[in-house]
């Protein structure tokens, strides 16, 4: 019996101790947080820089919040840099200390510490697209109407609007997917798994992405068939964190079309849209004429001969030769090339370009005008099948006024792709082969065994060729192969910073999406907001924590003593656990919290009346609390293990805010349950041992 004393006393005062060891890191940068917010406000009292703008921008160290000080007018020189002196302090020896201890701090969820909340959809036509074997135009018009029904109404079955309209049309989906032998339930069972297969890979790969990005305690879950949930708190460059999450990073290496091909397909879109833009513009001017009948003479009294025919399609042919031949001389200049005014209205299309080494370059005036060309069906229908037009992926400042975008013709089909590669790391560029290059970030790729076994032979066969490194369809960079690579390195270059470098870096090591996701809810909670939720949050527990300590005090006397310091003890060991296993503390979790105290003296009152019960009866002090502890025992199980498997059930089956008051009620239940048949046991027979009690007041 003494050694059972013994240990429970040994067990309480060392889990006292662990909790403490726990809490402390919170309780630290509580006070760092207070000093942080004293000095950023004595910066702003002496710069008049505004307190939020420094709070903002103190700990984000892609930009310099020294700067608003550098400007200040109103500072001697020697103040300026005190204050400058002081900003350096605080992200540098201060920012250590306070990185290091927050890492053991209780984590504050989004609706406390701020952050950004996005709702993501996997996109199944895009997917389903690129499953799709023999694409036509048929299947185009099922994709087409697949992606407007399941738009007009999320809630509708990917697979059954699928079905549906490929039934409709009455066309088998073996024509499109799996074999011909196949059943249209067979198919879209398959399609249905590789959907469903695709969400779950999206999950991790966002996950990696965001692991990566350093973001503390994110949550990634599934939200129905083909949704997804992030959480991101604290995220300080909302910018930066939906261009992460968003991009699919499907990484391609393509070759250019030759300088003939090129200058062949933009003749032909010249030539036709010539032609087809004169008509849109006669028929439009017709439809604004009265005199139909006098154009329609007119046009049949210059109706030239059979012969006449023959000779203008031979000065066709002889023109579109020599245009070619310029187009290509165009492609082999060294230097920029203004067609705009080489070119007149029987060039629409290439009188929108200029050439420059091998690059077709648009102005950024004129690049609504020639997508709205390229997006024609009809010319669609005259770029070669095993083509395509691809922009680059920023805006190049020119000398001039003007500034414009890369366009490409490029392969379609990829030489390699992003499952090739095996790492992407951020350096820092020499500048050997640019000399513009020279100190700006760079992504050097590492290709796999068998990627750079591949990469050899398409850098050996194509030497003196462009290959283009194309990411999420967009050409980050075409450089000339000057010889083979067998060590299947290449690099990416054109990064405006090392956080943008970094980003690329992260995505294309955590892979590609296996489709693209769109963000179709966005919020963004303020920290104001957040640190307004704690306050409050906090003041609700402290009110109901001294309200249930006042109570218990006046119903039960000194024996509410003992139940108060229990329940102090039960919200110090469910913060310690918060603490100490890194769960995060939501507004809902404050709830729980609340709950919990209520709660918590629960088992104290079950036990307390029934001790009352066995002193009436003429029991001595001791015999009373023994019979009080063990009879209420099984009562207090029952209670507690049952709202215990409720919380896990909420826990399980709940998404966010649901998690996070399941999770803190089931801590304070299992913490309550351990200070009332515990703490509390042990505490009175402390008393009892000591004193020779004769009346216990309760």
């Amino acid at each position: 019996m003494k050694q059972s004393k013994i240990f429970r006393t040994l067990l309480i005062l060392v889990l006292v101790v662990l909790a403490l060891y726990y809490l402390y890191p919170t309780v630290r940068v509580s006070m760092l947080n207070k000093e942080l917010e004293a000095r950023l406000t004595a910066i702003s009292d002496q710069s008049g820089v505004k307190l939020d703008i420094l709070e903002d921008e103190i700990f984000r160290f892609d930009l310099d919040p020294a700067r608003h000080i550098r400007n200040a007018e109103n500072l001697s020189e020697d103040s300026r840099q005190a204050l400058i002196d002081e900003i350096t302090a605080l992200r540098g020896t201060f920012y250590s200390h306070y990185s290091d201890v927050m890492g053991g701090s209780i984590k504050l969820g989004l609706d406390l510490k701020g952050g950004m909340h996005l709702v993501l959809e996997v996109n199944f036509v895009d997917l389903m697209d690129r499953l799709a074997k023999n694409r036509d135009a048929d299947f185009a018009e099922i994709t087409d109407s697949v992606r407007t029904r399941l738009y007009n109404d999320p809630t509708l079955s990917f697979e059954g609007v699928v079905l549906e309209e490929f039934k409709k049309r009455d066309i088998k989906m073996a024509r499109y997917f799996g074999d011909p032998r196949q059943s249209d339930q067979e198919i879209i069972r398959n399609l249905r798994e590789q959907a469903e297969e695709a969400v779950n890979l999206t999950l991790t790969k966002l996950r990696n992405r965001v692991d990566e990005f350093g973001v503390a305690e994110p949550s990634i879950t599934k939200q129905g068939s083909r949704r997804i949930v992030v959480e991101l708190p604290g995220v300080q460059d909302p910018d930066r964190a939906r261009s992460l999450i968003g991009r699919t990073a499907l990484l391609e290496f393509k070759l250019l079309a030759s300088n003939e091909i090129s200058a062949e397909v933009i003749r032909d879109i010249d030539t036709h849209l010539a032609k087809e833009l004169k008509k849109e513009s006669g028929e439009k001017k017709g439809a604004e004429s009265t005199g139909d009948s006098n154009s329609d003479s007119a046009d049949k009294a210059i109706e030239k001969p059979e012969t006449d025919k023959d000779e203008s399609m031979a000065s066709e042919d002889s023109t579109k030769e020599e245009e070619s031949s310029r187009l290509e001389e165009m492609f082999a200049e060294e230097g920029l090339t203004d067609t705009t005014s080489a070119f007149d209205e029987e060039h629409p299309f290439s009188s929108q370009l200029n050439v420059y080494r091998n690059q077709i370059l648009v102005t950024a005036n004129n690049r609504n005008r020639v997508e709205s060309y390229l997006a024609r069906e009809s010319v669609r229908r005259l770029i070669p099948p095993e083509y395509e037009f691809l922009w680059g992926h920023k805006l190049i400042e020119g000398r001039g006024p003007e500034n414009y975008w890369n366009l490409y013709l490029l392969r379609e089909r990829a030489e390699l792709t992003g499952s090739a590669l095996a790492d992407a790391q951020v350096n820092i560029g020499s500048g050997a082969q640019d000399p513009t290059q020279a100190g700006a970030a760079i992504v050097n790729l590492t290709m796999k065994r068998d990627g750079a076994r591949k990469f050899s032979r398409i850098t050996g066969n194509n030497t003196g060729e462009f290959l283009a490194i194309v990411l999420d369809d967009k050409v980050h960079m075409a450089p000339q192969i000057r010889n083979k690579i067998p060590n299947g390195q290449a690099i990416i270059e054109g990064s405006e910073s090392i956080e943008e470098a970094s980003d690329l870096a992260i995505v294309l090591r955590a892979g590609a999406l296996p489709a693209p996701v769109e963000i179709i809810e966005e919020r963004t909670v303020g920290p104001s907001l957040g640190a307004d939720s704690i306050r409050a949050g906090t003041l609700s527990a402290i009110v109901g924590l001294v309200l249930v300590i006042i109570f218990m005090a006046f119903y039960y006397r000194a024996s509410g003593l003992i139940a108060d310091l229990a329940l102090v003890l039960n919200i110090v060991f469910l913060m310690a656990v918060l603490a100490g296993f890194g769960f995060t503390l939501t507004l809902p979790g404050i709830a729980g919290i609340i709950l919990t105290i209520g709660m918590a003296v629960d088992a104290n009152v079950l036990i307390f009346e029934r001790i009352r019960e066995e002193l009436e009866t003429g029991k001595t002090v001791w015999n009373a609390i023994n019979a009080g502890f063990g009879r209420a025992f099984v009562t207090i199980m029952d209670a507690n293990i049952t709202t215990l498997i409720a919380g896990l059930v909420l826990y399980q089956f709940g998404t966010g805010p649901i998690r996070g008051f399941a999770l803190t009620l089931m801590i304070g239940i299992v913490a309550s349950m351990f200070t009332a048949l515990v703490v509390s046991r042990a505490l009175f027979d402390w008393i009892t041992s000591r004193w020779s009690l004769k009346k216990l007041s309760i």
